[in-house]
Parts: structure tokens; sequence; C-alpha cells
């Protein structure tokens, strides 16, 4: 886990994208729990016009990002928190499929959160967690030539008003528009309006303890060329 100073979107995917070009030891993962100022992280497939509020994010100075992962558009301020895992493509833990390799790491996450909510958590087949019918959670995977990499965005305390005058509710692709993939909208909610006792601290503490339960993996800390902290799960 990348445990980076940096709240700068750009600095944060070039953070990403090192990390997915970066050269990982057989059976060894990094997680990286990290945040961003606000900002609007739109799909690597995505229209910009057709999926963000342009006058108002302008207006407020709100800056836009593209990753490298595909999936739906995103907005980010301090009061969510990012997730990113990422392994050797063949070092499998749930399945060679890689869905549901990606389902296997949303469901720690939920079992990370249920240390705070007691109602019911849903991960649903787009690997996104709903509580109470409401999104918390959505998550993003790239397959390259040699590795998975997940990550995922999860509302703690966001500003859900901000969020959705940001990006359009309702996506503007014209009729028949096929080179593009759409956000698919959802009610959110943030984890604060199910639980008192959570804030981000204690959900990082949470999500590394369920990934070493779960994985019977080591985590272990050492320096590194990103400004920060690796944390590497040996698989």
């Amino acid at each position: 886990m990348l445990q980076s100073d940096t709240f700068n979107p750009k600095e944060n995917l070039i953070i990403e994208e090192s990390i997915l070009n970066s050269s990982l030891p057989p059976l060894t993962g990094v997680l990286r729990l990290w945040q961003n100022e606000p900002c609007v992280v739109i799909g690597k497939f995505q229209k910009e016009e057709y999926e963000v509020n342009i006058p108002y994010i302008q207006e407020k100075g709100i800056k836009v990002i593209r990753r490298f992962t595909g999936g739906g558009t995103v907005y980010h301020d301090l009061g969510n928190l990012n997730i990113t895992f990422c392994k050797g493509r063949n070092d499998f833990i749930f399945s060679s499929y890689f869905i549901e390799e990606g389902k296997g790491i949303t469901e720690i996450i939920s079992k990370a959160l249920k240390d705070f909510v007691e109602m019911e958590i849903e991960v649903n087949e787009r690997n996104a967690i709903f509580i109470n019918r409401r999104k918390v959670l959505g998550s993003s995977i790239a397959i390259t030539r040699d590795k998975f990499f997940y990550h995922a965005s999860l509302l703690v305390d966001s500003n859900l008003t901000e969020l959705k005058r940001a990006i359009k509710w309702e996506e503007s692709y014209p009729y028949g528009t096929a080179n593009f993939i759409k956000s698919k909208r959802s009610e959110v909610a943030n984890l604060s309006n199910f639980s008192k006792n959570i804030s981000i601290k204690k959900i990082k503490a949470s999500i590394i303890k369920r990934f070493e339960e779960e994985l019977l993996v080591r985590i272990e800390t050492s320096g590194n060329a990103f400004n920060g902290h690796l944390i590497e799960c040996i698989l």
C-alpha cells in the first residue's frame, strides 16, 4: 500500500500509473489507500462534455482527470477514500476470470465496512457496494499483459451536494453514440449516513486488517520511490 501524502489529483494519477508500470516480484501485491482534493475523474472510454457539468466545474475551479481504467465518472474530495490494489495478472487469488477477481477484492472491502455498519451490505454485479439501495462504492479494473489493477472510490463523508452539481446526473450522450462508455447513475450515500462512529483513519485500518485476514498475507512497509511508504502484500 502506497501511503503518499499528496492530495493533488494529477500527482495521484502519476502514482497510479507508476504502480501499474512497476516491476512486482512474483506473489506480491501493492495496496494503496489515498485521497484527492475536489476533482471529477472520468473513465478511459468516456466523453467529458457528456458526463460533466463543465460550466459549473470551470466556475468552481474543479479539475477533471481521465483515469486509465474504464468505468463511470466519479467525484472525489477529502471525504472519500480511494482504494488501489495491484498484483501480477496470473497471481490468481479468487479466480482466473478478472471480473470475479475484482469482485473478491470488493467483498474484502465490504467485510471491512461491516465493522462500522450494521445494515446489510450488498456487492452487485458491477462490483459496486450498496447499503439500503444506495451506492457507497464504485470500482473499475485494468488488465495489462502482466498486471491486474483494481481501484475503487468509497464515499465516507463526501459533499454529495457538490457531487451532484459537478456531474451530470443524466448523461447527455447523443442518440446512437456507441464509441463511449456511459456512466450508470445510482442514488448515492455516505458511510457516515449509516454509522456515526466512523472516520477515514478507522476505515483504512479496517481495510488493511481485512486484507491480511482474507488473503492470508503479511503486510510489509518499506521506503519507495513514490514519496511515501509501500506496503507489500506477500500473497
